[in-house]
């Protein structure tokens, strides 16, 4: 399989691939209707800066193999088309040129002996995951079939490989952090720890504006790190579930949901789920990380407390003194 695109920043993606030669031929590819139209769109391109850029795409002319568009892409069965402007040309080897929703796209060509490296890079996309995902999807399939046709192979149904790679970059881009711990008392109390600022301060947070209560938003408190998060409560089910949103003033903003499964009547197993990241890949996969760890301290520390009445300290000290 191809390697996968990358989101270089929040607002812009990369993709890299090793093209078949000549040079001249992929500039063909990125630039001739007919030809482009084999893997992406069809429509004129006036390559001068300022020029007109027509796309008219079919995806169902892209390959013999038959396959309809999912539900929400049901609006382009029939073709979609846009034009943009022609930002910079320098033949045969960088092509940029504006795309719809206020987008830009950038094509680089370099010879590497007798293939090509082509870069395609996208900027000024949505930041939102659900966007990102769609069009990571999109480039990804159509240069697929761009590596497909410069090979003389028969490329796949655009629609049927877009679905497997939208899958395949929501798993990337949209993960999620979890953990878990078995506390031994019952599901209302520990539940209750969560809810009642009284209980959490002795294994999370230092202060809190108020209890957690269904619509109520409050806020939490580290003192020895000087952070505040903003909690808005999305969701209370009483002794089973807390659903909240927060984050501390110039973060990003998450989503976590706490479940209290009762086990053997008397015990709770407690699991965190963590998503909603923003930010490029790096910063995501490092958000994941950093919320796993994070929450496993809050249940370690939950656990002492609950069951023996230990205050372990465990998220003041990790970071004690500033110290990494």
């Amino acid at each position: 399989m191809d390697s996968l695109g990358k989101m270089i920043a929040p607002d812009t993606l990369r993709f890299e691939r090793v093209l078949r030669g000549p040079i001249d031929r992929v500039w063909a590819y990125l630039t001739e209707s007919e030809k482009r139209g084999k893997w992406l769109a069809k429509g004129e391109m006036e390559l001068v800066k300022g020029g007109k850029v027509t796309l008219n795409f079919l995806h169902s002319e892209l390959s013999p193999e038959a396959g309809s568009p999912p539900e929400k892409y049901k609006a382009m069965e029939n073709g979609h088309s846009f034009t943009g402007t022609v930002l910079r040309v320098e033949a045969p080897r960088l092509l940029s040129f504006t795309w719809e929703g206020g987008t830009y796209v950038t094509f680089e060509l370099e010879e590497i002996g007798d293939e090509v490296l082509l870069i395609v890079t996208h900027r000024k996309l949505p930041v939102t995951a659900g966007a990102r995902i769609s069009v990571l999807g999109g480039w990804h399939t159509h240069l697929h079939i761009l590596q497909a046709n410069l090979e003389g192979r028969t490329p796949p149904n655009f629609w049927t490989l877009d679905s497997q790679m939208e899958e395949r970059y929501g798993d990337r881009l949209n993960p999620r952090a979890e953990t878990g711990m078995l506390i031994r008392k019952p599901a209302a109390e520990v539940y209750e720890a969560f809810v009642n600022p009284e209980t959490t301060t002795q294994f999370w947070f230092t202060r809190s504006t108020g209890r957690l209560e269904s619509g109520k938003t409050v806020e939490w408190i580290w003192d020895m790190y000087a952070i505040t998060s903003r909690v808005v409560v999305k969701d209370l089910v009483p002794g089973k579930k807390i659903e909240i949103e927060w984050g501390a003033e110039g973060y990003p903003r998450t989503r976590v949901e706490f479940g209290f499964e009762a086990v053997e009547t008397e015990f709770t197993f407690v699991h965190i789920v963590c998503d909603g990241f923003s930010g490029d890949e790096d910063t995501i996969q490092k958000m994941e990380v950093d919320m796993a760890t994070g929450f496993g301290w809050v249940l370690a520390g939950a656990k002492a407390w609950l069951e023996f009445g230990v205050r372990l300290n465990l998220v003041g000290d990790r970071f004690y003194g500033g110290r990494k």
